[in-house]
């Protein structure tokens, strides 16, 4: 099995590449992904700060159309290959999550889809006239007649994985990217046992057939992970439970998943009162967080356990790496030891329901 790791980043980056390093001394992970949230530390220093520090192979995991003028994203995911040399770059892309919602958002697909081209353009040393990426031009108030270029495109063009939540989103991954990322924020353990993945992944196999390179698939585990099993469930509390009350699940999927009827009515009621997360987080227990598995959480046995029923789940879908993702632990010196130590030999020796069993 491949594993990567996601470090959110509420920590400076001098402190990001010290964990980073820290867990690739443990183990040689694939990828370390590092996401681009405004209000933290910008992910571009964050990512040179580890490349710099390790010999990891660096990617965001995700950044989004919104934030970043496209030549400053370009130019920002060059000068991060060049420093990175053969250790590589994945640009990991989607359409924007609540991360950035300070930042109006329209055509989300368009505009993810439009910044896929033109980053594509970009890191292939090609001019690009803007007008031809309309939605960017309107989004971003350029010069339609204007010609984008970077001076110093990448040596190595990173490769680029598109984040889906959603069917338009995985389509396009199918369509122009190089890799998909999903995670168990958008697609939990629930929704993967009732065949939520079915459609798209078979079209991917289909494509995968078609096409003359390869395609990498991705599986984010969102995880949280302490001996103390009660402190890792309360630390992955808001992010598991926000997946419910105010992410794509509750627009698309609540009513697939083992969601009680008047919680849902409760989670409905209050976001017609103005409610935020915050404000409802206590509508989502425990137990139901457990069941649905929007964040795996506790002791390193119970995260294997809940790990085992995922994993048995995505095994059809043969996914090509498994990401231990943020908030991995309310200690994350320790969250990192368990998870290098105990939970990644546990799965590669091909614990219950591994990929690597038959």
């Amino acid at each position: 099995m491949r594993f990567g790791i996601q470090l959110y980043p509420p920590k400076t980056a001098p402190e990001m590449a010290a964990c980073a390093k820290k867990a690739m001394a443990q183990h040689s992970f694939d990828k370390v992904w590092v996401p681009d949230h405004l209000t933290y530390e910008n992910v571009f220093v964050i990512l040179a700060a580890i490349v710099s520090n390790t010999l990891a192979h660096v990617g965001s995991s995700v950044v989004n159309p919104f934030i970043r003028q496209p030549v400053d994203l370009a130019s920002s995911f060059a000068a991060l290959a060049h420093l990175a040399g053969a250790q590589g770059v994945t640009v990991g892309i989607g359409a924007g999550s609540s991360s950035s919602d300070m930042i109006y958002k329209k055509n989300r697909v368009g505009m993810t889809w439009e910044m896929v081209l033109f980053l594509r353009a970009m890191f292939a040393g090609q001019r690009a006239r803007l007008g031809d990426y309309p939605a960017l031009v309107d989004f971003f108030r350029l010069d339609p007649k204007a010609e984008a270029f970077l001076r110093l495109p990448p040596a190595r063009a990173p490769e680029i994985f598109i984040a889906a939540a959603g069917p338009k989103m995985l389509k396009m991954a199918i369509d122009i990217g190089d890799g998909l990322i999903v995670s168990n924020l958008s697609f939990p353990t629930a929704l993967v046992q009732r065949g939520a993945l079915d459609v798209a992944m078979q079209q991917i196999a289909a494509a995968q057939e078609a096409r003359s390179h390869k395609f990498t698939k991705v599986l984010h585990l969102h995880v949280s992970v302490s001996r103390n099993g009660d402190a890792a469930r309360k630390f992955a509390k808001r992010m598991g439970a926000g997946a419910l009350i105010g992410g794509h699940l509750l627009k698309q999927r609540m009513l697939q998943l083992p969601v009680p009827s008047a919680t849902a009515d409760a989670v409905q009621d209050g976001h017609r009162q103005g409610k935020s997360v915050d404000d409802m987080i206590d509508l989502i227990s425990d137990d139901l967080l457990a069941e649905v598995g929007t964040v795996i959480a506790g002791t390193p046995e119970e995260c294997l356990t809940q790990l085992d029923v995922m994993l048995r789940a995505a095994k059809p879908y043969k996914f090509d790496i498994f990401d231990m993702a943020s908030p991995l632990g309310p200690d994350w010196d320790e969250a990192i030891d368990l998870i290098c130590q105990e939970i990644i030999p546990e799965l590669s020796a091909g614990y219950a329901g591994c990929p690597t069993r038959g």
